[in-house]
């Protein structure tokens, strides 16, 4: 076993480490990240094909198309033979289904000259026989393709670079970063005559197919690969130093209450003022009257006389019986009301009237407190901890909490008795 000494040199590497590796901050997210849809096909064809249509107000115009077309012609043998003149008749359209039960990702075509049939693939390797029955299929879409000319029928398939190629020999195979680059080469010739906030949305997407794509990892990834790689060298001292946080916060579960009394001023804990007669259990601290029996509503200090349909319990909690309020050196302080009877709705309602939340306002913004107003959890605050004087650094930051609140704890006293007095006048 690792000695004191031996534990300090460790961690003095490990901060040395630490320190040599450079802060990084994580890039923005795209937009099809935070919709938690990075990797959906049809969010990436309904982006392709607007950007591709000129009918959309992109404001690129035909651009985009051309480019497109052109980087087709470039890496494929996909022989497209359009004349510009077609461009004011191309119709662009996604997710059409055959009468044959094939269904197209893009669809680009001038009707009755020519058409490309565009599949496309994110994560996903092509079906059986996908491609195959798609060449085989005597509709694009709606449309029977005898309508088209043979040398204007076209099939494209659009994948990863160096994922599986279409099986169907009619289908030529480009990758989406043959795209991306295009499409950032003529925002680059651009001057900035498209408008900004189609430049962003294209350059968004853009940024979605290179994360997806690419092999290479970003900054911030490798960044925090070395951490992680820091954090499995370390692993079995990190763990003795959060096992010896936990022995200590046991061993003050068991005698919270003396250990809080002995950092509060004396001044401070009056008799309107106890603990749950369980307090190794909840941590809880309430004023007398907040606790009332099930049989009476009668004020008690017993927890056990609150069970029931009608006893009421109101109290602040600590959270010393939770592990991260000494492995992570944090303290949440909440006031609490555990029991679903009609004197909690009744508190509810009354807390939450405008009298009341006009008084307590000023009281919770000057201490950051934050007002939750639900009928369970009231308000919570969370503390940090000084972890290097442990337990007894936890319990002084357990009493300035109480301090804190002890202005609050007279407005719920009041709150508390008109909600009461409206039971018993009803």
């Amino acid at each position: 076993m690792a000695t004191n000494e031996q534990l300090i040199d460790r961690f003095r590497e490990l901060q040395i480490s630490l320190e040599a590796i450079p802060e990084v901050p994580e890039p923005p997210k795209s937009t099809f990240r935070i919709l938690g849809s990075t990797r959906s096909e049809q969010n990436w064809n309904t982006f392709l094909a607007y950007f591709l249509d000129p009918s959309q107000p992109h404001g690129f115009g035909a651009d985009l198309l051309k480019e497109f077309f052109n980087t087709v012609q470039r890496e494929t043998d996909c022989g497209i033979e359009y004349y510009h003149r077609d461009i004011q008749n191309i119709i662009v359209d996604t997710e059409l289904a055959s009468p044959q039960n094939n269904r197209l990702d893009i669809l680009i075509r001038a009707p009755e000259k020519w058409f490309l049939w565009v599949e496309t693939k994110v994560e996903s390797s092509e079906g059986s026989r996908q491609t195959e029955r798609y060449v085989e299929d005597t509709y694009v879409g709606n449309e029977k393709k005898c309508a088209y000319p043979e040398r204007g029928k076209h099939y494209l398939f659009i994948s990863k670079q160096y994922a599986g190629n279409s099986s169907a020999d009619e289908f030529h195979d480009i990758s989406w970063q043959d795209i991306a680059g295009a499409f950032k080469n003529r925002l680059g010739r651009s001057d900035g005559r498209y408008p900004v906030r189609s430049v962003a949305q294209l350059e968004d997407f853009l940024s979605t197919i290179n994360t997806v794509t690419s092999t290479k990892e970003n900054n911030y990834t490798m960044i925090q690969k070395e951490k992680v790689r820091l954090l499995s060298e370390y692993r079995d001292d990190i763990d003795k130093l959060l096992q010896a946080a936990e022995a200590l916060r046991e061993r003050a579960e068991e005698e919270w209450p003396t250990l809080f009394l002995n950092q509060l001023n004396d001044e401070l804990w009056t008799e309107e003022w106890t603990m749950q007669d369980d307090p190794d259990e909840w941590g809880c601290i309430f004023r007398r009257g907040w606790y009332r029996d099930d049989e009476s509503l009668k004020p008690t200090t017993n927890s056990e006389a609150t069970w029931g349909d009608t006893g009421f319990r109101l109290h602040f909690c600590n959270t010393i019986r939770k592990k991260r309020s000494f492995s992570r050196g944090e303290l949440t302080y909440y006031l609490s009301c555990p029991t679903s009877v009609p004197l909690r709705d009744e508190f509810h309602s009354v807390y939450n009237s405008d009298k009341y939340q006009n008084e307590l306002r000023p009281l919770l913004e000057e201490r950051n407190i934050t007002n939750k107003g639900n009928k369970k959890e009231v308000m919570t605050k969370t503390y940090d901890v000084d972890q290097s004087g442990l337990p007894e650094s936890y319990f002084a930051t357990l009493a300035t909490a109480f301090e804190e609140h002890r202005p609050i704890a007279e407005v719920i006293d009041n709150v508390l008795s008109e909600a009461i007095n409206n039971l018993e006048s009803d």
